[in-house]
């Protein structure tokens, strides 16, 4: 493999756009790229979630969701390369923000356990691609996104200089993905903060599902310290995981759907837990918190709001899917109505039951059911 200066050239500037254009990156248009540009036809993606469960891949035939045909099912428990990227991925806590070349050659990982030749890795390339030798990239949280360069028996193994070239294919790709993730990052946080800011409440902060805190403001800076001390400023960081909020947020299991929210009480400061997915084509969910805190003295002077105007039908499903715990999108989409729709809604029922945030809405409704 060796690839001309202007093809370089052309497939680097094309991952300079994606990493501002595109709404996914690695997909069937970057792997068309690889063909166009480098003369890399034989390449597949494969896409796993965090947890290193298969979801579906991407080769010239286009996605194929995990299924039970799919070939790749009967295979994965066998798949010793795929084994030891992901546990090299834990280990190393790879994200999207590296670009250090992650490259694993399919005759240097199998040759330490078993002759490759004989392998039910070369069996499976060669029963499904045509393929001897693979060369893979590790890309993403856990190595969840995996670009497999593929060579027949006949082509050879990888040589060092192709190795070299891939490497620097591995750089480029790599920052223009870590590029493209803060970008989408930006707009995600800035979408979840509008809607906090509409629903009236004074103190928050937005989270990845990795323990990175990705926006807050100084209402709820304050308020943690107040519970956990002045140490944790320290730990306001989005690229360092967050040593407390595992605590808070709860274990992958005690996560709750989209558009619902959580409760926890810490000292006199009530925590509402709501989530965000961002889901891909190819399966994969990215999933934030966006966490509001509020004092529960401040809550306490609700009770005479039983002698406000009544809701009407359509305020008041509103109302009850609010307190159920859903956000403004979701009652959008439950009700099939438009956001400002659900905005204006919102307003009047503010105005109606005299309060001026979603908790103090939860404690109207509690006092008057």
């Amino acid at each position: 493999m060796k690839c001309k200066n202007s093809d370089e050239i052309a497939f680097f500037s094309e991952m300079s756009d994606r990493q501002i254009n595109a709404c996914e990156f690695f997909n069937s248009v970057l792997h068309d790229s690889l063909g166009k540009h480098l003369g890399l036809k034989k390449v597949m993606i494969s896409y796993f979630d965090t947890q290193g469960k298969f979801l579906s891949w991407i080769n010239q035939n286009g996605i194929l969701v995990d299924c039970e045909e799919h070939p790749y099912r009967k295979f994965v428990i066998n798949d010793v390369v795929r084994h030891t990227v992901y546990q090299d991925a834990i280990k190393d806590r790879l994200t999207y923000f590296n670009v250090e070349p992650r490259l694993y050659k399919s005759t240097d990982v199998i040759n330490c356990c078993v002759a490759y030749d004989n392998s039910a890795y070369v069996r499976f390339l060669e029963g499904n691609f045509n393929a001897h030798y693979s060369l893979n990239m590790a890309f993403g949280i856990n190595a969840y996104i995996q670009v497999v360069f593929l060579k027949s028996l006949e082509e050879g193994d990888f040589v060092d200089e192709e190795i070299q070239e891939l490497k620097k294919i591995y750089v480029y790709m790599a920052n223009a993905y870590k590029n493209f993730k803060k970008h989408e990052q930006a707009k995600i946080v800035s979408n979840i903060q509008s809607e906090i800011i509409s629903s009236g409440e004074k103190a928050y902060l937005v989270t990845d599902d990795f323990m990175h805190i990705m926006s807050y403001n100084k209402t709820a800076q304050n308020y943690l310290k107040d519970i956990l001390g002045e140490d944790i400023i320290e730990q306001f960081s989005t690229t360092t995981p967050c040593g407390w909020l595992p605590f808070l947020l709860g274990s992958n299991e005690d996560n709750i759907s989209t558009n619902h929210i959580k409760t926890r009480v810490i000292k006199d400061y009530i925590f509402k837990i709501y989530t965000h997915d961002q889901t891909y084509s190819n399966g994969i969910i990215d999933r934030y918190h966006w966490i509001t805190i509020s004092k529960k003295e401040e809550k306490d002077t609700l009770d005479y709001f039983g002698e406000n105007l009544p809701l009407t039908q359509a305020e008041h499903k509103v109302a009850e899917l609010m307190y159920s715990g859903l956000t403004y999108k979701g009652i959008a989409d439950e009700l099939v109505v438009s956001y400002h729709t659900i905005k204006k809604h919102v307003q009047n029922i503010y105005t109606k039951c005299g309060v001026q945030s979603r908790f103090q809405l939860y404690k109207w409704i509690e006092n008057n059911r």
